[in-house]
Formats: structure tokens, C-alpha cells, sequence
């Protein structure tokens, strides 16, 4: 009942959902032509979005955060919800585009839409196209090549508000053969290279004030078996299916009882949700897995961390 009211709680001191974000740090930016009170420049921002990152995949990269940044850099942590179901097409396409899902019910299954979304949110708030930045991060790609790519339309000298999407997370998580304990191991690997910091690190370095978010957390999960639905689930995730009817949905809800028809809040009414319950997943039986999808708290709550320039 409280989450299906927190889509239309206020932004201005904290965003309650993802897709407040935007709005959040639109509060601050000052369009084309302004300044920021005070400063004599206008402001910079960047979001960056660490797909898959839970909670507590966060206290890593904030250790190493702190460990290279020391005084150069104030950090302030909170939290936010996540979409449900909490899909990456789902949750980060929310983020990007600043609204509820519903309102992009025609790209809902695939991240495709993302950039378009994010160029239309800040020329709406004032932006001109050439101040507005997006890059993804490449499955499997180097974290060098990465870094470079970033700095390169960071350092455009009219870019104004980048949107970064990090897929280390997201991408080691599926298929983890060793469960959580696996994937934190990843996370502890990835933050000593320093890779993440030295993202952080170079956007201050060139006067980006920073958010750092995620799209969904990740849970480990145990196989309640997998449902014969073929070409009927226009989704089939390890923790959610999806249906365009609530017929299709109620003939598969029938053969796993343990699972969750999730309402539609916010969502278009040909996108019908079943959730596996607790902590299963859609895998067959004795199977294990980490996964994202359900309305596990790990998957639903997400951290929210504003990082500006400190004293040096």
C-alpha cells in the first residue's frame, strides 16, 4: 500500500523512486545561457547509474571511494526505490527517461530508448542538445577504454548534464556460478583496480557535481521451476515473468501459488506481472542463482549518494 503512493511523493529534498532523480538534480541546473547563484559558471552534473548495484555492493565502492579521494571529495548517502518489477528495462529506462513506466509503454522491454529519453528530459528543462551527454558501458568492455570514452564527452567543453550507465555489476551477476558470495567477491576485485574511482575522480576533476545511483539491487535466489509459457511471456526473468493479459498471467499463477500478481502501479495495462515469491526464482528446482526482478528489499532498495568537490 506505502509503495503504490510513493511514485507521487515530492523530489525537492530527496528523490522517493528512480525516476525522481532527474528532477532531483534539475532542481540545481540552470539553463543555457545562466549561472549558478553565486559561482560564475554554470553548473555541471552527471548521473551515474551502476546497474545491478544492491546496497551492499555500494559500502565497496564507497570504501575505495574514501580510501582515494580522502578530502578531495563530500560524499552524502541515501536510498531510493527501485521500479517493480525491478528490470533493468524497466527501472534504469525510468531513471533515464524521468518518469513513471507507463509513460513508456511502447520501449518497456528494452533499454534502446534511453539516450532519446534522457536528451528530451533536459531539453525540456532547458538544455540545448549539445550540452546533453549519455554513455554506456559495453558488455565486456575495458575499463580504459571506458574511462576514455566517458572523458571524452565529459570534457566536450559544452557538456553540461551526462547521464553514465556502469554494467560491471549487472553483467558479472548473471550466470554467477558461486552465488552472492561470488559477485562480492567481483565487487571487491573491481573496486581495488580503482577503475570506479578514477571515474568518480576525473568527473570532479573537471567540475561535474555528481549522483550516483542504481536501477535495482540483486538477490540470491533458489529455483521454484521454470513455467512452460514459450511465446506467451513477453519477459522471462529469473525472478519476474511478464503477460500481456491477466489471462495468460492467471494460467501460469495457477500452476506456481507461491508467486505474487503484482498490481499496476505505474505500469501500462499489456505489461501484467507474476513475481516469484521470497527468495525464489523462475530456475528448476535445486538450481541456485542471483537475480533481480522481485520486490525483495535487495532488489527494491537502491542507494542514492550525492558526491561534490571537498576541500584538497
Amino acid at each position: 500500500r506505502a509503495y503504490s503512493s510513493l511514485h507521487n511523493l515530492s523530489y525537492s529534498t530527496r528523490p522517493a523512486m528512480v525516476h525522481h532523480i532527474p528532477h532531483h538534480i534539475a532542481q540545481s541546473f540552470v539553463a543555457t545561457g545562466g549561472a549558478a547563484a553565486g559561482s560564475g559558471r554554470p553548473t555541471k552534473h552527471a548521473l551515474i547509474v551502476v546497474d545491478g548495484m544492491g546496497l551492499d555492493q555500494w559500502v565497496v565502492l564507497r570504501d575505495a571511494l574514501v580510501d582515494t579521494l580522502g578530502e578531495k571529495a563530500r560524499i552524502q548517502e541515501d536510498g531510493t526505490f527501485a521500479w517493480v518489477p525491478t528490470l533493468t528495462s524497466v527501472s534504469r529506462q525510468a531513471i533515464f527517461a524521468g518518469t513513471e513506466p507507463l509513460f513508456f509503454g511502447a520501449s518497456i522491454g528494452d533499454t534502446a530508448k534511453e539516450k532519446a529519453h534522457w536528451s528530451r528530459f533536459w531539453e525540456d528543462h532547458g538544455a540545448a542538445k549539445i550540452e546533453i551527454g549519455y554513455v554506456k558501458e559495453g558488455k565486456n568492455q575495458p575499463d580504459e577504454a571506458f574511462l576514455k570514452e566517458v572523458a571524452k564527452i565529459a570534457e566536450h567543453p559544452k557538456m553540461r548534464v551526462l547521464g553514465i550507465v556502469v554494467g560491471k555489476i549487472d553483467q558479472a551477476m548473471h550466470g554467477m556460478p558461486t552465488g552472492t558470495s561470488g559477485l562480492h567477491a567481483m565487487v571487491r576485485d573491481w573496486a581495488r583496480t580503482g577503475a570506479f574511482s578514477r571515474l568518480v575522480e576525473s568527473l570532479l576533476d573537471v567540475g561535474y557535481e555528481l549522483a550516483i545511483t542504481s536501477d535495482h539491487g540483486n538477490i540470491h535466489g533458489f529455483g521454484i521451476g521454470k513455467p512452460k509459457v514459450g511465446a506467451i511471456a513477453d519477459e522471462r526473468g529469473e525472478r519476474v515473468h511478464v503477460f500481456p493479459d491477466e489471462l495468460t498471467r492467471g494460467d501460469v499463477a495457477k500452476s506456481f501459488p507461491e508467486t505474487i500478481a503484482w498490481p499496476q502501479i505505474g505500469l501500462p495495462d499489456d505489461y501484467r506481472v507474476l513475481i516469484a515469491s521470497g527468495r525464489g526464482a523462475f530456475v528448476p528446482e535445486g538450481r541456485q542463482t542471483v537475480g533481480h526482478g522481485g520486490i525483495a528489499m535487495e532488489e527494491v532498495i537502491v542507494p542514492f549518494v550525492k558526491i561534490s568537490r571537498g576541500a584538497e
